[in-house]
């Protein structure tokens, strides 16, 4: 059996609200983001794609009765971003929310040694690498009012957000040690409560400082309450 099988017996029948099918809508949202490229269902990378989003999409909508704006760290071509937004739309969630979008757009940060894989056979991911067009993912969002692109670096870029935004829904996804911590420093008081805080490369052997940072901060608060999940990723309910 090929992979795109059992892609299609993992996924293809999930509704969300009874009326959205998940499926469809991940596959509308990469057509949009990734035109030039061509959906490949035997691919591995692509199956752990849209498990990670069929997480981050239900956790997203779990937040929908409370108060308060959404946060990414970690933009690149704006596809999760996309995704949250096209759910509200498809499922007529609260359309109140701001949608604040962070990312370099100059590639990965300076990489320190929390981030060197275990394995010595895998890849070392340098300074610069995974960079995206800033005008792309602005092209890609233009439609929408509510959606803020703010360019620069981790922690200092967060100078700009209004010290009173309160959040319930981030999104990290900034792969790093460093970026991830400094992260969770500045936003976790500003979630509310029953809020999310949801990482992309928990469990990602290419990107392991993204789990110390995690776990480094927690400890560090004595908060034994968030999960890893399933799909590679690690996700919070704030009490």
């Amino acid at each position: 059996m090929s992979l795109n099988q059992h892609i299609n017996i993992f996924f293809n029948d999930i509704y969300f609200d009874k009326k959205l099918n998940f499926f469809e809508l991940w596959k509308s949202v990469f057509n949009k983001i990734y035109s030039e490229k061509n959906l490949d269902f035997n691919n591995i990378f692509t199956a752990i794609r849209i498990n990670k989003s069929f997480y981050l999409s239900k956790y997203f909508i779990s937040v929908n009765h409370l108060e308060g704006d959404i946060l990414e760290c970690g933009v690149l071509r704006g596809f999760s971003a996309f995704l949250m937004r096209s759910l509200e739309d498809k499922m007529s969630l609260n359309k109140i929310n701001n949608y604040y979008l962070i990312d370099s757009f100059e590639g990965l940060s300076e990489i320190n040694k929390e981030d060197i894989p275990n394995d010595k056979d895998l890849k070392i991911h340098k300074k610069g690498e995974l960079r995206e067009n800033m005008e792309t993912v602005e092209n890609i969002f233009q439609e929408y009012k509510n959606i803020y692109l703010l360019k620069g670096w981790i922690p200092e870029v967060f100078d700009h957000l209004d010290k009173n935004n309160k959040y319930k829904f981030v999104h990290l996804d900034v792969d790093l040690y460093k970026p991830t911590l400094d992260s969770l420093e500045y936003v976790y008081d500003k979630v509310v409560k029953g809020g999310v805080i949801i990482t992309d490369d928990y469990q990602s052997p290419l990107f392991p400082g993204n789990q110390k940072a995690w776990k480094q901060y927690f400890d560090s608060k004595k908060i034994k309450s968030w999960l890893a999940l399933p799909s590679g990723q690690a996700v919070i309910i704030k009490d």
